[in-house]
């Protein structure tokens, strides 16, 4: 990892702990209005802030936990105008940074030991990196939030991941909402965590198609060189 890379890191982490650290300071005070609905409302600690700030960059939003103070909201709305686009373009220099390593460096192994053609390495890779998306970002975790939820059907978890992944965030099911749940900040900066790591998912989605596009315009480009090959043999036959 470059100098660069772990300058950005660390100025996006600044920006998480800014957000979740403001956002305390505005919510957590004693003349903030409180919603009974909502059970983390009245619990704005440092692990429930940023838990907030994280869905907040992702865009996922479950709407279990929002600011009601009018410094809150016109906090919330300032930091996700110049979070939401920092969030992109870090994923952006992320992807670029890892296509190399993760999708480049093993289709040209699986070519170069395994004898694959360009068309059936693409393939072979597209395969193991969807096995391990559905493995380490849908059904382990789902085994996680399943066994720490505890009124969770392992189904529930599932939905719960893949909803995430998908960034929609309906809000019905949201983990570490139980009063009382045991380690709950650990388990609330546990699940930011996982949702930095899903956003990373984006690499085997963006990466493949743009190889694939690349090998696409490579075959139009021999199909019109061969048609014209065929157009000038024509001509010197007529």
């Amino acid at each position: 990892m470059g100098r660069g890379a772990v300058l950005v890191a660390v100025a996006y982490a600044g920006l998480l702990l800014l957000g979740a650290l403001g956002l305390r300071a505005l919510e957590g005070s004693p003349g903030t209005p409180r919603n009974p609905g909502t059970p983390n409302a009245s619990e704005w600690d440092l692990a429930t802030a940023l838990l907030f700030v994280t869905t907040l960059l992702t865009t996922v939003g479950y709407g279990s936990v929002a600011p009601l103070s009018a410094g809150g909201r016109a906090f919330c709305a300032a930091y996700a105008a110049v979070g939401v686009p920092a969030t992109m373009l870090t994923l952006t220099a992320a992807v670029g940074r890892l296509t190399g390593p993760l999708v480049d460096r093993p289709r040209l192994y699986l070519q170069a030991r395994w004898g694959y053609s360009r068309r059936g390495a693409a393939r072979a890779h597209c395969l193991a990196t969807a096995g391990l998306v559905l493995g380490g970002l849908v059904l382990l975790p789902a085994a996680g939030f399943y066994l720490a939820e505890g009124d969770w059907t392992y189904l529930d978890a599932v939905y719960f991941c893949v909803i995430s992944l998908c960034t929609i965030g309906l809000g019905d099911l949201v983990p570490a909402e139980r009063p009382g749940h045991p380690l709950r900040q650990l388990y609330q900066i546990a699940i930011a965590a996982f949702r930095r790591l899903a956003e990373l998912h984006g690499v085997a989605g963006v990466s493949p198609p743009a190889a694939g596009a690349g090998e696409g315009a490579a075959l139009l480009e021999g199909a019109r060189d061969g048609l014209k090959a065929v157009r000038g043999r024509g001509a010197v036959n007529g």
